[in-house]
């Protein structure tokens, strides 16, 4: 055998390590993928026909992950949990069907969340900017009980939106109530969005989500 020969093996395996190399400096350049924009519409990912999966190839499997949350009056139960471990990327996703996790029910968020929803909807929007975006004034419950602050007639734009989909808001005073002075906004009864007692404790939205009937 010549040594031309004998030498061509030492030749490859001595490029190898140079292969390797720019093969880093390429992948070390390439700048990574950007993550899906934390926008809500009644489409896409958020459709009606969504799934677990869906949302895995969406955002990425190990964004997604399936947690117990709490519901109303302590209830918990399983849901598809979104950036679980980063307060202002969470989202909770709850299904028609639980066990083939398919079938989206709601899409949620709460304060200090940094999701945009349908008409450009976020967490610390006035009740004023709320209302405008809806088109008119709505009722929302008195607050301080399991069920305060919630939007219980919207109607308007965002009771009805493209993808047919609708909005579940909920708000807080900016300010802490006395229970004397702030009794007409406190407890089970209804209260206008207009109404200027309300207006005056400056109340902000701290939850949304959007949702399908059954």
């Amino acid at each position: 055998m010549s040594l031309r020969l004998l030498a061509l093996p030492v030749a490859i395996l001595a490029t190898v390590p140079a292969v390797q190399a720019q093969q880093q400096v390429r992948q070390q350049a390439q700048p990574p993928a950007a993550s899906p924009p934390l926008t809500i519409a009644c489409s896409g990912p958020f459709a009606k026909d969504s799934s677990h999966a869906r949302l895995q190839q969406t955002f990425g499997a190990q964004v997604v992950a399936t947690q117990k949350v709490d519901g109303a009056e302590g209830e918990t139960f399983e849901a598809s949990v979104l950036y679980r471990s980063v307060p202002d990327k969470r989202l909770e996703v709850t299904w028609m069907d639980d066990k083939k996790r398919s079938g989206l029910s709601s899409a949620s968020v709460k304060k200090p969340s940094s999701w945009t929803g349908p008409e450009g909807i976020r967490i610390g929007m006035t009740l004023d900017e709320v209302a405008k975006i809806n088109g008119q004034p709505f009722k929302l419950n008195g607050f301080e009980w399991d069920y305060g602050g919630y939007v219980v007639d919207l109607k308007g734009k965002l009771a009805s939106l493209p993808g047919g989909c609708s909005m579940t808001l909920r708000f807080s005073p900016g300010m802490e109530l006395n229970a004397k002075k702030h009794a007409s906004l406190i407890g089970e009864k209804k209260l206008s969005s207009s109404d200027a007692k309300l207006l005056a404790v400056k109340p902000v939205l701290t939850s949304w989500s959007v949702g399908y009937g059954e």
